[in-house]
């Protein structure tokens, strides 16, 4: 037994490479109104390893196993432990931490076993018995006989090193040391993730710190809310899940999948006939205990995706599509006229009468039904080469004083169609502020590739070279209230995991004025996988930062592996075969949005016939400029309360800023 655990023992190939990642704990809320978190560290932020004193220059890095007491190969051995500390807030007040190790091998004799503090700092990779640091007195000690999890509460240790201790970790020997071995698993074991050394750590937040959003998107591409009885399962798989909120998808390709509406009707067959989707789930939603909210969910840029036309002839599509003249022909095209993108056909926000449009009908939801949020999505380009409008690029060669067709990558371009899409979101959000200032307005938002990690990986990134849409400056000037990304990544690629956590730290330290969710593509994922995505976006970034909530796409897609949804709705909330801890344990109400709460700024929107990109100097409590869009039109955001003058082609006007309202001017 023991010369197989030496060969065993040397010959492993796997050495810790990430222990510094920060962010790789998980976190769960304990209960819904007590503020008492529980992180449970995973095996990147760890390192760990064991010494032999008959071997005093050998290191154990690479051991599947933690040898501690006396062994007739390796003398006396003892084993090295060092975790690093999960992000909690400043605030928090640790009420207990634990090292739980897991005994594997079947002895008889019992032994005591000390968790010691280190002194001075080491290195697993090159620890050796020659090198080894000094420790401190016993500050936990188990008595370890068969196999099994032993816990060593070190609580007061834990908290040292969070109020500034070095940490240093800790050693696991034995009080008797003549005593004949005990071995636990090592952090590098093989085959049993789950008896890898922990650390849990428990502690009390501010009950605010308890509140997060927690949403399905609801598409309209599958069944889900297409009958009452739809609505009436959406609702319970809902409760089912604690989840809060509802991203329902009312606008599909320039269709409407509710009633009162300005656009036509779905065509969707599997929609029942004079049944209003959005009507119904407001009701029931508002009506559960706890309330759901439901946001309404519009697809914003395309408005086709079929090889015939719609059957209305007032279908944007049919008035505004490549048949009609230029001038009131809304659809974007590439560089070499081409006007799908995949199967769809996509206006293009460079075109000021589309925008229009768009704003209107939204607004008319806002104005018809009790929504909690109106939320936009596919609000961008479909890709570089896109956004050749005619009018749109009439409008650009007129401001800049150029002619024929700019170039995909041309720098002035780029910014000038980012431009256009960020005038569309601050229209729309001044626009349903104005007709309901607790309205909540969010944008599902492109993560493509690999997270940025600096502000110059963020403007070479391809959400703003590819999509144009810079969801960064929206949360910055406040034009939305939420943003959405979309991380849609598959866990079990090493790359794409690296590249959810890079997205996941970015977002978490980028929130602007406002608030930022995870999207969490779970359609890629296992159910395990995503339990996993959901932990690390609960999770605090390295600078002590938290989003405000996840978003699962989708309700109606759970997995990849063809699970039953129930299955995963269930996993959410409780415990199961693919996750213990269950990520949504109990209810929680959304996070507030103090802006919208307790409002401190106002915002302006004004309409003139100044004409197209014309600049507008802003004077009084603050200074700002802005230039008008292709209606004239121009808005601003969170602007201090107070009187203010706005100066356009030499003329000036006063206006009033409020707090929580929208100013709204005619200017001649």
């Amino acid at each position: 037994m023991v010369k197989g655990l030496i060969l065993s023992i040397t010959s492993i190939i796997v050495f810790i490479s990430s222990f510094l990642d920060w962010g790789v704990f998980s976190q769960t809320v304990r209960a819904a109104n007590a503020a008492s978190y529980t992180q449970v560290s995973t095996p990147g932020a760890l390192e760990d390893t064991f010494i032999s004193s008959q071997s005093p220059s050998t290191t154990y890095s690479k051991s599947q196993y933690l040898v501690t007491g006396n062994h007739s190969t390796f003398g006396t051995t003892r084993s090295f432990l060092k975790f690093q500390l999960p992000n909690i807030p400043k605030n928090a007040v640790i009420s207990s931490a634990k090292l739980s190790l897991y005994q594997y091998y079947n002895t008889t004799n019992q032994a005591i076993i000390d968790i010691r503090p280190v002194n001075s700092p080491w290195n697993a990779a090159t620890l050796t018995w020659s090198n080894k640091p000094p420790v401190g007195s016993s500050v936990s000690n188990q008595t370890v006989q068969k196999p099994g999890w032993y816990d060593f509460y070190i609580t007061n240790l834990v908290k040292s090193w969070y109020n500034g201790s070095e940490n240093n970790g800790v050693t696991v020997q034995f009080r008797d040391e003549t005593q004949a071995t005990k071995i636990f698993y090592s952090n590098d074991h093989l085959t049993y993730e789950d008896l890898k050394p922990k650390l849990t750590v428990t502690y009390d937040a501010p009950e605010e710190a308890s509140k997060e959003y927690r949403a399905y998107w609801v598409d309209m591409f599958h069944d889900g809310a297409k009958s009452p009885a739809q609505v009436d399962q959406l609702i319970k798989d809902v409760q089912t899940s604690n989840v809060n909120t509802i991203f329902l998808q009312v606008r599909r390709r320039g269709d409407a999948f509710y009633s009162n509406t300005i656009e036509p009707r779905s065509e969707d067959p599997y929609l029942q006939s004079g049944y209003d989707p959005l009507k119904d789930l407001i009701q029931k939603a508002h009506a559960a205990n706890p309330k759901i909210q439901v946001h309404a969910w519009f697809a914003m840029m395309p408005i086709w995706n079929k090889t015939t036309p719609p059957k209305d002839p007032n279908h944007i599509f049919n008035a505004h599509g490549m048949t009609q003249p230029s001038e009131t022909n809304w659809l974007s095209k590439t560089y070499t006229g081409s006007y799908v993108s995949g199967s769809d056909y996509v206006i293009d926000p460079g075109h000021p009468d589309a925008v229009n449009y768009t704003r209107d009908v939204i607004m008319h939801v806002a104005r018809n039904y009790d929504v909690d949020g109106v939320h936009m999505d596919l609000v961008r380009y479909m890709g570089e080469d896109w956004g050749y409008n005619d009018v749109s690029v009439q409008r650009y060669n007129r401001a800049y004083d150029k002619t024929g067709l700019p170039q995909p990558t041309d720098p002035n371009w780029k910014q000038w169609r980012r431009d256009q899409v960020s005038n569309m979101v601050r229209k729309i959000y001044t626009a349903v502020q104005t007709v309901s200032p607790s309205i909540t307005v969010s944008a599902a938002t492109i993560a493509w590739g690999d997270g940025p990690k600096t502000e110059d990986d963020w403007n070479q990134s391809s959400t703003m070279n590819s999509a144009l849409q810079d969801w960064k400056s929206w949360l910055e000037e406040g034009s939305i209230d939420l943003a959405v990304p979309m991380n849609y990544f598959r866990e079990y690629e090493v790359n794409q995991k690296s590249f959810y956590e890079n997205w996941l730290e970015w977002q978490k330290n980028s929130q602007g004025k406002r608030m930022t969710l995870s999207g969490v593509g779970v359609y890629l994922n296992s159910i395990q996988d995503s339990m996993s995505q959901i932990r690390k976006a609960q999770e605090i970034s390295s600078t002590g930062k938290k989003l405000g909530g996840i978003s699962i796409y989708s309700y109606a897609v759970t997995n990849k592996d063809s699970v039953s949804n129930s299955e995963f709705y269930k996993a959410l909330s409780s415990a199961s075969a693919h996750s213990q801890n269950p990520v949504f344990p109990s209810y929680v109400p959304v996070s507030e949005l103090p802006w919208k709460t307790a409002p401190t700024k106002g915002h302006l929107s004004a309409t003139s016939n100044a004409g197209d990109h014309q600049l507008v100097e802003v004077s009084g409590t603050e200074a700002r400029t802005v230039y008008t869009d292709g209606s004239g039109d121009f808005q601003l955001i969170d602007l201090t309360p107070g009187s203010y003058n706005v100066k356009i082609h030499n003329k000036s006007y006063s206006f009033i800023i409020e707090a929580g309202k929208v100013s709204t001017i005619i200017l001649d």
